[in-house]
């Protein structure tokens, strides 16, 4: 049995459809399949930042004892689920092996609830959130989200020799 000019003329539109329908179906796969592939390629260095993140929390000095030994002090206020934290704990760690001795390094988990008074006594707006304190208390610089290094050193320098 042969098909009519007009039925095959209907399937046409239908054919093309389907064609387009299949076409977006497999570039929404794609799309999906490759942004898991970047999500877990980005997860061995989240897991290295989380790992400097912790290490330096464990090293920091106590909050108190910061404010009362009348060095110079770094405060980073951090969250373990933030991922600029973690990527800037690298840097904060390298700054640490290298000012550790002249400058209190401090960090306050934001989710920790025994931090939420320092939370609201130094306006915390977002994480990563930095503060340079001189050793008379006051606030030199803040610095909120991933600092890139040289802003880092600059701002620790100043906080080891005031007179630059």
């Amino acid at each position: 049995m042969k098909r009519s000019q007009n039925e095959m003329d209907s399937t046409k539109p239908k054919l093309r459809f389907s064609l387009i329908a299949g076409l977006f179906i497999l570039f929404c796969c794609a799309c999906f399949f490759l942004t898991r592939l970047d999500q877990a390629a980005a997860s061995p260095m989240s897991l290295d930042g989380l790992t400097h993140l912790r290490a330096m929390a464990q090293q920091s000095v106590p909050y108190d004892t910061a404010l009362s030994n009348g060095k110079p002090t770094l405060v980073e206020f951090y969250a373990d689920w933030c991922t600029s934290c973690q990527a800037l704990a690298p840097s904060v760690t390298k700054f640490h092996e290298q000012y550790g001795s002249q400058v209190n390094f401090v960090m306050l988990n934001v989710d920790e609830s025994q931090w939420r008074q320092a939370v609201q006594q130094y306006h915390v707006r977002g994480v990563p959130q930095l503060f340079f304190i001189t050793p008379d208390l006051q606030v030199l610089k803040t610095l909120i989200g991933k600092v890139p290094e040289p802003i880092l050193a600059q701002y620790l320098e100043q906080l080891v020799n005031p007179t630059l």
